[in-house]
């Protein structure tokens, strides 16, 4: 039986709005699913979910599905003992790439299905793009170590990051896509060296904002306990060192 080939995602008209060149996107990525029941590549239809509430903080993995006929976003889910705390009605912010660009749009669980597994989305009434930031932070290259952790606490994995800018208040971090669990809680404990001291600074933070192009970015504002925390004092010497000319001091 011969089958029409989908076309290219680039091919999409780079003129759309941004919530019209999603959805059709998203149709091509179903009908690529529909027709060979092959498995899409991650960057095209992996969407991140984050999580931001008083009893549901997290970021979750999942991967787009398709479309049901109101536009709603049907995802499948990774292992269902994850989802304790995904009920109807809660609010999340979703993070995904079209043709190399993040996307991101805030939506509502409409149901949760256990037996497929998967999760439909209330549809998106706004997806925008990611705005560039314009002031960044002081650039460095300093790798260490992250400790993401799941919802009861306990660390789920160390993965090497590299730290790309910094600031007293928080940094960006670039880690692998791959190796992120697919269920972590926003807390996450960053170890690493500064350049110039002799001992493992630990910072314990929480994840602002995400980025999954091309490895997922994060952006990481510290929590300190207090200004006597030995971490906040190794930042301020590190920075008095480098004599850094700080501005957007906002994780």
């Amino acid at each position: 039986m011969n089958m029409t080939s989908p076309q290219p995602l680039s091919r999409i008209d780079q003129r759309l709005p941004p919530i019209e060149k999603f959805f059709q996107t998203t149709e091509k990525v179903e009908n690529m699913y529909q027709t060979s029941h092959a498995t899409i590549t991650p960057s095209i239809n992996t969407v991140w979910l984050s999580f931001d509430g008083k009893t549901n903080e997290g970021i979750l993995r999942c991967h787009l599905l398709g479309l049901a006929s109101d536009h709603a976003l049907v995802c499948g889910l990774p292992n269902p003992q994850h989802w304790g705390k995904l009920e109807q009605g809660l609010l999340c912010r979703g993070h995904t790439i079209i043709d190399g660009e993040t996307y991101q749009f805030e939506t509502t669980v409409r149901e949760v299905l256990p037996q497929q597994p998967a999760l439909i989305l209330n549809p998106p009434h706004k997806i925008t793009k990611r705005p560039p930031r314009h002031h960044p932070r002081v650039p460095v290259e300093i790798p260490g170590t992250v400790r993401p952790t799941a919802q009861d606490g306990h660390v789920m994995a160390v993965l090497p990051a590299m730290m790309s800018d910094l600031c007293p208040t928080g940094c960006q971090l670039v880690v692998s896509e791959t190796t992120w669990p697919s269920l972590a809680t926003l807390s996450v404990m960053i170890s690493c060296r500064l350049p110039g001291l002799t001992h493992t600074s630990k910072f314990q933070g929480r994840v602002e904002w995400l980025e999954p192009t091309p490895e997922l970015h994060m952006g990481i504002q510290f929590q300190f306990s207090s200004l006597s925390d030995v971490a906040c004092k190794d930042l301020e010497k590190w920075f008095r060192s480098q004599r850094a000319k700080l501005i957007n001091t906002v994780a």
